[in-house]
């Protein structure tokens, strides 16, 4: 499978890396700033098989476009979308086969599934989020976060509209008794760190992710797009990919 990157940072040469480990072709990066091997994908001749997308939010309907054009799957890996952003991936989704994933790593989807059943056990624990991530990570709360948060909240009672999401603390008011807290750490070459904190009275129930190299997020993104190709149109998740 021939695959073109959306992006020409540091996580775009590890995709490389992995897609050419995998066995498959690594066509090149697109990035409009001269970055890459391509501007954009309008004005090449390039054939490919799939885009993988760890570029920037604002790039989308390059990124969807190139797809739709080529007929191709796309994986969506940039986080920090608009509402508007994601009912365009939704709409794409009907020509063509898409996942939109806030995070390719096979250990965190599995979290995901371990913070869906605690919550439903713990639901009278007072529930924090904490996210650490390096200091050049534009959006926050990360989109993983993002993910758990939406979690804990589906698997709450009334799927969580009686709770109030507090981001960050300041000032003098005590934490209420239906509240979830989401907090951002930036700093340093911190790869990716997600706690969901469950704490009642004299216990604490924590459950952790931790990255210790943007590896293990582009073998996952490559992985997807293995599951992608050859499928019919659709919006799929990492958790089709996993099987979970």
């Amino acid at each position: 499978m021939k695959i073109v990157v959306y992006g020409a940072g540091v996580m775009a040469q590890y995709v490389k890396e992995s897609v050419i480990n995998s066995g498959n072709e690594f066509v090149g990066f697109v990035d409009p700033l001269g970055n890459g091997d391509f501007k954009n994908l309008k004005e090449n001749n390039v054939h490919f098989d799939a885009i993988i997308d760890f570029s920037y939010f604002s790039l989308l309907e390059d990124v969807l476009e190139a797809g739709i054009n080529k007929k191709v799957p796309v994986l969506i890996a940039t986080t920090g979308h608009s509402e508007a952003q994601i009912k365009e991936i939704e709409e794409a989704s009907k020509k063509i086969p898409i996942i939109k994933a806030t995070n390719t790593s096979v250990g965190v989807n599995i979290v995901n599934e371990i913070v869906a059943f605690a919550t439903r056990l713990l639901k009278d624990f007072d529930i924090e989020i904490v996210e650490k991530h390096h200091n050049r990570k534009i959006d926050a709360p990360s989109g993983t976060a993002n993910t758990l948060l939406e979690i804990v909240k589906e698997n709450l009672d009334n799927d969580g509209k009686d709770y109030r999401i507090v981001y960050g603390r300041e000032g003098h008011s005590k934490r209420v008794e239906k509240e979830i807290g989401v907090h951002s750490i930036r700093g340093g070459n911190i790869v990716g760190e997600h706690t969901v904190i469950y704490a009642k009275n004299d216990e604490i129930i924590e459950i952790k992710h931790e990255a210790l190299s943007r590896k293990m997020f582009s073998d996952g993104a490559v992985k997807a797009t293995e599951f992608l190709f050859g499928k019919k149109a659709g919006l799929y998740t990492m958790k089709d990919v996993l099987g979970l």
